[in-house]
């Protein structure tokens, strides 16, 4: 679970300070390290994850993501 927890701090973090001055390349980076760190997550946890993005209609994201 704790794979989880780093990887949505990492998203509030950068959602709280993130500034009319960010870029695009500033939204990549967090995404891959939201991605290596679900990547190093357990099979169940990366299931939960898999499930919660079908959840919300973004499955798209999960071959992105590297969950499979």
């Amino acid at each position: 679970m704790s794979n989880l927890a780093v990887a949505l701090a990492i998203v509030i973090s950068y959602l709280d300070r993130r500034s009319a001055t960010s870029t695009e390349d500033d939204d990549i980076q967090v995404l891959e390290a939201v991605a290596a760190e679900l990547q190093q997550s357990p099979p169940d946890e990366k299931n939960e994850v898999v499930s919660a993005l079908v959840r919300i209609g973004r499955a798209d994201l999960i071959d992105g993501l590297g969950l499979r």
